[in-house]
């Protein structure tokens, strides 16, 4: 989508949201390395000073579209206790991903999460702590069951990221009922 910068009205919020839709779309599109302030200039119009005002530098930029994927994976973790009425957060957490695994949205965002924690120690301990928080039991020891639900789902939040292989909603479906027949 391209913008005209002299004729976009000052609109903060707006525009950083525009600034982080690029660069997710641009590092999702190649890697997170392509990602500069002046690709995302030309994909959304505004000017390198106006990135530079919201964001100093690539790993605010990175800090922020991390920050707001674990807002929303929370949120979706959440819920699905909530609507299910349980506290299984393996079984959540499995959920999750695969009920966003057809969302482009999440795709574009995961993708960018996950070359994160693959390249900085920093999301990595991030994403670990959010982990500990929202997903594990909080004071319990894992039951083997957790364990291989958790094995499960990040194999396939990891596979849709990284490898060519998708799989179709029906044999996510299929895997989702195994699972929730495992004791």
């Amino acid at each position: 989508m391209e913008h005209n910068a002299y004729s976009r009205k000052k609109e903060p919020e707006l525009n950083k949201q525009l600034i982080i839709e690029a660069a997710t779309d641009i590092g999702s599109e190649t890697d997170w390395h392509q990602v500069t302030f002046q690709a995302i200039a030309d994909r959304t119009g505004l000017s390198k000073g106006g990135i530079i005002h919201h964001f100093r530098n690539k790993e605010e930029l990175l800090d922020e579209l991390l920050n707001q994927s674990l807002r929303e994976m929370t949120l979706w973790v959440e819920n699905y206790k909530t609507e299910n009425g349980e506290n299984d957060g393996a079984l959540a957490y499995l959920e999750s991903i695969l009920g966003k695994q057809n969302d482009e949205k999440y795709i574009k965002t995961m993708r960018i999460v996950l070359q994160a924690i693959m390249i900085n120690s920093k999301y990595r301990k991030q994403w670990q702590e959010w982990y500990d928080l929202h997903i594990l039991p909080s004071g319990e020891e894992l039951s083997i069951r957790s364990l291989v639900v958790f094995l499960i789902a990040d194999g396939l939040w990891y596979n849709e990221n990284m490898s060519s292989r998708h799989y179709t909603a029906k044999e996510k479906k299929k895997i989702l009922e195994y699972v929730k027949q495992m004791k």
